[in-house]
């Protein structure tokens, strides 16, 4: 088309291409002007979807008006082709910007101001961008930013059907189905890449993107491959620390709000982030602010005495002097890093291999003059024991408490006196100018201490126990609170005092599959407990009338009524980038600490940092001598995993914060999210048509089944007040072998008639039995049990009645049958064995024979954590990615952080 004459557009050269046609520079030979025209391809130009498509872009852009917006200057016909006729941009685009390295902050910021400005035009006509990324983005000589490209926009009140472009550059042809997902993977929000409806919140995602992107450089969802990019977008956290040091703190909440992976934790308009760029950029500097004065001039006053005379005169003069003095500018608030003592880490009962502290390990004076710390020495021998350090905040470096060698989980007393700690299982105290400590009571671990307002200790001690407390001169020990398993509870942990002396907030850790944190409130007078908020952990609340607390990492605000004690509006990030423990397997250490403290003078303090946690499971395909390969090109938290009957697709279990039931299917190499609800383990029907999961939809985790590929909504099959988790369905689909834990047995094995939902026990006693298995012809179950002391592998006929059979010699669980029934593998340990077994007219087992040993690889609770392949000549196996350290070497500290915070949190009555 270059050089051809369209109508009275001379085309020019060709400045892009993208879905929706290609774009050229061109002349309009009657108002001789340079424009960009937009044609669609002769390909599509049959394609009635896509020419309305192209339609609805001229209309949508036709109601843009703004200076910030590309403009459109008509939709035209020639010569069988359709095209628009656009404002030509000259410039280079955002993307090209960002090629050579991040913007400054001041640039950075005036940019995405202008981004949201335009944005926020298109949002009040009901337009949704649905692409924005910074190669639509266009930069002008005269540093005006320009927005292009509204071709994936939609308005919210549309309901047509998504239409698709099969050759967009970031959408593959796998895509092309239902629930297609629209826009640049590195720019999608969550719900986007999830292939849900979109609102304005989706360009309020991409515009944090952007954000972060030109304060860094880099993308904050990188990835070499879409799936990679997906996988980042829907589960990891941006590179915080990848953020120039200098940034205002309000620009890191507002980063946080906008990347908030919960839609309804985001922004809701983007108008809210145009403001808080502006008043950042508006802003003057501390020394305007000390040099600004207010001079008023009352004219009625000199008349007043220019008629009364000298004395009112002086009255006047003396009004006028104290109107001149100078305004008192607002605290200000500031940022400065508190370096760990050099050559140490902070410390808090480390999690191996992750070298990072899973308790508090920082605590902070009423009046802010200084903190405490617990720190070991890096990379330690073996007489190596960490420290409570003191740091003043008139001093450059730290000192060793004398007397705490071996401490961990400072706190203080109300009165800045003391320092507590924990050390050789027990809680004890020390003079801030150390000395000889003094042993308060035993404790066997700490998950969480806080000295009150009457000098009572609150604590919580042991991974599944509550909350205790003894005095600040030591003595006996009261138990307050034990967790209750029929509400889900595995600890109650974090405990701090609220004023009253009589309320303690508390963080509640989640039993069985409940792994979201809930904050909780223990009435001492009744001792009874009650939820808060949901998904929040460490608690703490402020004399400002707010209420703070951890979730994923972030640091939030909600405004609390201290006379009715209930949380009044949502919750707001107000600080990003926490170091916070959180989803780590072992549940010792998955406490939900986060590593910050706050002062009742308003400084703030905290590592920076994220949640701390494993790496992505990785499956693998372990052959039966022991070699391993990568077994499926995703990466996500997934454990569980079993082959559909026609081994063409992989169920699997996703942990963390949200539990889900996924489908992988090989040969396409794609997974897709199949159930929105939290999910304990899965089995296929023999027909490879429905998956049976475990979700606690009403509070109970019992049992349910959906359709494999989506096409229905779950259906409850099973009504209980305990755990359950399916095992394996009988070869002709008539029942589910699944398992139950109530309290009084532990682990037991039950059957359900999948025609008249009836459960029937077929093993309830004191021992734990768990991992059915039927065998190929259903005459037969396989399972674990340590009815002998240990657990091992056992087989019954089924449904009995019979005798039982031992298969495992030296322990073993999690069983799997060949596909021909001739034998069974097992897992213990580390270790993978194989015994033959007769299954014709009884039941007969070989010796066990051992076929390889890896570490790492994790086994499960009462179900399964591998399978089979369909082949029989390997084993789906799952284990965490390789963990390098990072550890933490530095606090951040903000002193008159409440100013910040009662502008973003506005609490209104205390």
């Amino acid at each position: 088309m270059i050089n051809q004459t369209i109508s009275h557009y001379k085309i020019g050269e060709k400045l892009g291409a993208g879905g929706m046609g290609e774009v050229y520079r061109a002349e309009d030979l009657r108002l001789h002007r340079q424009v960009a025209v937009k044609v669609l391809p002769d390909l599509f130009a049959r394609d009635p979807e896509r020419l309305a498509r192209f339609e609805r872009e001229a209309k949508l852009l036709a109601a843009l008006s703004h200076p910030n917006i590309a403009a459109i200057f008509g939709l035209e016909e020639a010569e069988g082709k359709r095209f628009l006729i656009l404002e030509l941009v000259e410039g280079e685009t955002l993307a090209q910007r960002l090629a050579r390295g991040p913007l400054p902050v001041g640039d950075a910021l005036d940019v995405c101001r202008q981004i949201a400005e335009g944005l926020e035009a298109a949002h009040e006509k009901s337009i949704v961008h649905r692409d924005l990324k910074p190669s639509n983005i266009k930069l002008t000589p005269e540093g005006k930013v320009k927005i292009l490209d509204f071709g994936l926009a939609r308005a919210f009140l549309d309901k047509s059907p998504v239409e698709f472009i099969a050759d967009s550059p970031t959408i593959t042809a796998e895509m092309t189905q239902p629930g297609v997902i629209l826009g640049t993977a590195a720019y999608m929000s969550p719900e986007q890449a999830k292939g849900k409806q979109v609102d304005k919140r989706a360009d309020i995602w991409a515009f944090g993107c952007i954000l972060f992107e030109c304060l860094t450089g880099k993308p904050a969802f990188p990835g070499e491959t879409i799936t990679e990019v997906l996988a980042a977008v829907l589960k990891a956290e941006p590179d915080w620390g990848a953020l120039p040091k200098d940034i205002p703190a309000n620009i890191r909440v507002t980063l946080g709000r906008c990347l908030q992976k919960d839609r309804n934790l985001r922004y809701r308009d983007i108008g809210d982030t145009r403001i808080e760029l502006a008043e950042e950029l508006s802003l003057p500097s501390l020394e305007e602010l000390e040099k600004e004065v207010v001079i008023q001039r009352p004219i009625r006053a000199w008349i007043m005495g220019a008629v009364i005379g000298g004395l009112v005169i002086g009255i006047v003069a003396a009004f006028i002097t104290w109107h001149l003095r100078p305004v008192e500018p607002p605290p200000s608030v500031s940022r400065s890093i508190l370096k760990i003592e050099p050559g140490h880490w902070l410390d808090g009962l480390r999690s191996q291999p992750l070298e990072l502290p899973t308790r508090a390990g920082i605590a902070m004076a009423s009046d802010g003059s200084f903190v405490v710390y617990s720190a070991i020495a890096e990379n330690p021998g073996p007489p190596a024991k960490p420290q409570i350090y003191l740091r003043r905040m008139d001093r450059m470096d730290a000192a060793p408490v004398a007397g705490t060698e071996g401490g961990i989980s400072p706190f203080l007393s109300p009165d800045d006196r003391w320092i507590g700690f924990w050390e050789g299982g027990k809680l004890k105290k020390v003079l801030v100018g150390g000395g000889v400590p003094t042993a308060l009571c035993d404790v066997a671990g700490p998950f969480g201490v806080n000295w009150g307002p009457d000098d009572d200790i609150v604590f919580s001690s042991g991974s599944d126990l509550g909350l205790s407390r003894v005095s600040g001169q030591g003595g006996n020990v009261e138990i307050l609170t034990v967790p209750d398993k029929t509400r889900k509870e595995y600890g109650h942990r974090l405990p701090r005092w609220l004023p009253d002396g009589r309320n303690v907030l508390f963080t509640i850790v989640g039993h069985g599959h409940v792994l979201q944190p809930r904050l909780a409130l223990l009435d001492l007078g009744t001792r009874t407990w009650r939820v808060v908020m949901e998904d929040a952990a460490d608690g703490l609340y402020l004399r400002t009338g707010h209420l703070v607390f951890m979730r994923e990492g972030m640091l939030m605000a909600v405004a609390f009524d201290l006379d009715r004690l209930e949380v009044r509006g949502q919750p707001v990030p107000v600080v990003a980038s926490v170091m916070h423990t959180l989803h780590i397997a072992k549940r010792s250490d998955n406490t939900g600490a986060g590593q910050y403290c706050v002062s009742d003078s308003g400084s703030l303090a905290y590592v920076s940092g994220e949640v701390i946690s494993e790496l992505d499971n990785i499956f693998f395909r372990v052959d039966q001598t022991g070699t391993v390969r990568p077994a499926a090109d995703t990466k996500a938290p997934m454990y569980l995993p079993r082959f559909s009957p026609d081994g063409r697709r992989i169920a699997y279990d996703t942990e963390g914060r949200e539990e889900r039931v996924w489908v992988y299917d090989i040969d396409r190499g794609t997974a897709s999210r199949l159930t929105d609800m939290g999910s304990a383990g899965c089995a296929w029907t023999p027909d490879g048509k429905r998956l049976a999961f475990s979700s606690p939809i009403s509070g109970q985790e019992n049992l349910y089944w959906q359709a494999a590929d989506g096409s229905s909504a779950a259906e409850r099959l099973t009504t209980s007040d305990f755990w359950q988790i399916p095992g394996s369905f009988a070869p002709d689909g008539s029942t589910l072998a699944f398992v139950e834990e109530p309290p009084e047995t532990g682990y037991d094995i039950l059957i359900l008639d999948m025609k008249s939902r009836r459960v029937t026990p077929f093993l309830k006693t004191k021992a734990y039995e768990g991992w059915p298995e039927y065998s190929p012809d259903g005459r037969w179950l396989a399972y674990a049990s340590d009815e002998s002391g240990r657990m091992e592998v056992w087989v019954r006929p089924f449904p009995g009645p019979g005798g039982r059979w031992q298969v495992s010699k030296e322990g073993g669980r999690e069983p799997i049958w060949s596909k021909d029934g001739r034998r069974l593998f097992y897992r213990e340990a580390d270790r993978v064995w194989a015994a033959d077994v007769r299954t014709d007219g009884g039941f007969s087992a070989g010796k066990p024979r051992f076929l390889f040993e890896k570490t790492g690889f994790f086994l499960t609770n009462a179900v399964r954590n591998w399978d089979l392949y369909p082949d029989g000549r390997g084993f789906l196996m799952m284990k965490k990615e390789e963990i390098k350290p990072r550890p933490a070497t530095e606090m951040i500290l903000v002193q008159n952080w409440f100013e910040e915070l009662k502008r973003l949190v506005p609490a209104g009555k205390k």
